[in-house]
């Protein structure tokens, strides 16, 4: 393996090579999709932001283009909280990613014409912000009432 590598290796349970082994072998950066090790890549980053996007503008498709425009704006968050080695990409209780995203796929599909409903980045933003919140509290309490139960270990 080529000094300094990045490797995704996104197989579950059992990644295609173990972060220690990567590691061992030359890797600088090791992503899996477990979220027990450093640097998840879940497709849960991005799909719950790019539906919202969608649903919030009643888009008539999802695109390459809003998918990486999601993308970019999941990018620019890590960016501005800060990266480094060990923390590559926002982990799932950084909420905060998710209305970023939603606006970034919501306004591409403005921008592509297959939004049925145009709405401005503000009211996009709050729409946004006010729906994940609102699920996230609710989950919360479903978790503290015992009808959801923890997560395993």
């Amino acid at each position: 393996m080529a000094t300094d590598s990045i490797v995704f290796a996104c197989a579950n349970p059992i990644p295609e090579i173990w972060p220690w082994e990567a590691k061992e072998a030359g890797a600088k950066i090791v992503a899996t999709g477990r979220s027990d090790f450093e640097n998840q890549i879940n497709n849960s980053l991005g799909f719950p932001a790019i539906f919202r996007g969608v649903l919030d503008v009643r888009a008539k498709t999802v695109t390459d283009d809003m998918c990486i425009a999601a993308g970019k704006d999941l990018a620019k968050f890590t960016e501005e909280r800060g990266v480094h080695e060990g923390d590559i990409v926002p982990r799932m209780d950084e909420w905060e990613v998710f209305p970023r995203e939603a606006v970034a796929c919501a306004l591409q599909s403005i921008n592509e014409g297959v939004a049925r409903v145009k709405l401005g980045r503000q009211e996009l933003w709050d729409r946004a912000v006010s729906v994940i919140k609102n699920v996230r509290e609710s989950t919360n309490l479903l978790m503290r009432e015992g009808f959801i139960p923890p997560p395993p270990e």
